[in-house]
């Protein structure tokens, strides 16, 4: 029986969602991007959509949204904040999220008006949640 393999890293500098999402903290911020496994998984991110920078956001409330050529994802804030930055530049090149997802693929810098990163997950918590998955 051949099960499908697919190869993804894990950053380990950072926390994570159970809807695939990496959370950096810097300087008070969330800098936050979609996990290699969810871009490997999905496929080519082949439109990103991002909020203004400055708009306020509540908790649940849409954050951002990436296209593939099969479906839309929207990903909701899991904190209530202010979108200090968006990366344009994955507006123009959404490839960089499935190249980069760690790095060049970033995709908000969210400034959390209170922050409980008790709900993310380790590095290794994430790939025990997506082996059960």
């Amino acid at each position: 029986m051949d099960e499908e393999v697919m190869e993804f890293g894990i950053a380990h500098s950072r926390k994570y969602s159970r809807d695939h999402l990496w959370y950096q903290e810097k300087d008070d911020r969330l800098v936050i991007g979609l996990s290699d496994y969810l871009a490997a998984d999905i496929g080519e991110i082949l439109r990103v959509i991002l909020p203004h920078a400055e708009t306020e956001v509540d908790e649940e409330q849409n954050l951002f949204s990436v296209w593939t050529a099969e479906e839309k994802l929207t990903f909701p804030s899991p904190f209530a904040g202010q979108i200090a930055e968006v990366n344009g530049e994955v507006e123009i090149n959404p490839e960089l999220v499935n190249d980069s997802p760690y790095d060049l693929g970033w995709i908000i810098i969210l400034d959390p008006h209170d922050v409980d990163m008790e709900n993310l997950l380790e590095p290794d918590e994430y790939v025990d949640f997506l082996a059960e998955d």
